[in-house]
């Protein structure tokens, strides 16, 4: 109606046009109306492409028989060509048909599928990322929860054995250690993802604990790029490497050993290493201590999270031990 409308303004028809314009274009709008109740009504009743299909090429065909004599009423009213209509017959209203209003509805046709189908994807992708972030959280609630009760049995038994021996301070920041790590996993809603500063927090309290446990078999260490305490990290992401730092690095070696946890910037990546100084991966790379479930569970949260835009590995450490190192996008805070 606007196209066809400039043109007649161009040309400087009489406004009478306009109003067969209008006419021609609202009788259009209702019978796509028309075809859109056909088409859900036939969706409703099957789903094959091949009924969908059919109904398009009647409705459409009903549609353009409907619409044809509107859109020539101009060209009878307004241009008197009465007499060239009656005297090329009907295959001048069916060649009208084909030649136009009936590839106009399947035009429309075609458009209206398309949107549902665009539509439809858009709905699927935000239901799939919804059930993503569900995932999540019910992971990281999971990972919360799932505080192992050997660590919290060996931890008070290590307290208790401290205020035997008159080692009350060294039992007072135990227990302050023990708070803060078990106020982390456990207290308040779940979140996504919190500061990397909170995440070592986390894991340095856990260390310590540790360290306390193990006396001088357990040394640790941090290396934190300035710069990154802001960035933004997944919940306990470091915690499962942490504890298999210690329970692979640590507990089965004779000989003391080093906990170290980096972080580090690459352009727009972050890089964490955890690494310890035991006796390294098991040779036999399917061996359940070496890809365990902590790893299994960390690789899932991060694909949950990033999609393909991380990368996790674990491999020898130079000068012996074991290392695991994660690569994901620097996000700050409030990003």
């Amino acid at each position: 109606m606007i196209v066809f409308g400039l043109r007649d303004a161009v040309w400087g028809q009489p406004a009478i046009f306009y109003l067969t314009l209008f006419l021609e274009a609202g009788a259009g709008f209702l019978l796509t109306c028309c075809l859109r109740l056909v088409y859900r009504k036939v969706a409703r009743v099957t789903g094959a492409w091949g009924a969908r299909a059919t109904a398009v090429l009647v409705a459409s065909g009903i549609a353009a028989l409907i619409w044809q004599p509107i859109k020539n009423y101009s060209q009878i009213e307004q241009l008197s060509e009465l007499e060239d209509l009656y005297y090329f017959g009907a295959s001048a209203y069916f060649v009208g048909v084909l030649s136009y209003s009936y590839a106009v509805f399947l035009g429309w046709s075609g458009l209206y599928f398309g949107l549902k189908l665009y539509l439809r994807l858009g709905e699927e992708r935000r239901s799939r990322m919804l059930a993503e972030a569900l995932a999540v959280d019910a992971q990281l609630k999971m990972l919360r929860y799932q505080i192992n009760p050997h660590f919290l049995f060996n931890t008070l038994n290590a307290i208790n054995s401290l205020l035997l021996i008159d080692e009350a301070a060294r039992a007072r920041l135990m227990i302050q250690r023990l708070s803060e790590f078990l106020r982390y996993s456990l207290e308040g809603e779940a979140v996504a993802k919190v500061t990397l500063e909170e995440e070592l927090t986390s894991a340095r309290a856990y260390l310590e604990i540790e360290s306390v446990r193990f006396e001088d078999r357990l040394r640790t260490r941090f290396s934190i790029e300035n710069g990154l305490a802001s960035c933004l990290v997944p919940s306990l992401i470091l915690q499962p490497l942490v504890e298999n730092a210690v329970k692979h690095g640590i507990t089965q070696s004779e000989k003391p050993g080093t906990v170290l946890v980096s972080a580090s910037r690459a352009e727009n990546d972050i890089i964490l290493i955890v690494s310890d100084t035991g006796p390294g991966f098991a040779v036999d790379r399917n061996d359940a201590s070496a890809s365990g479930l902590g790893l299994k569970n960390t690789e899932q949260r991060l694909a949950l999270h990033y999609g393909d835009q991380f990368i996790l590995v674990r491999r020898a450490r130079l000068g012996g031990g074991a290392e695991v190192m994660i690569k994901i996008p620097m996000l700050a805070e409030g990003e």
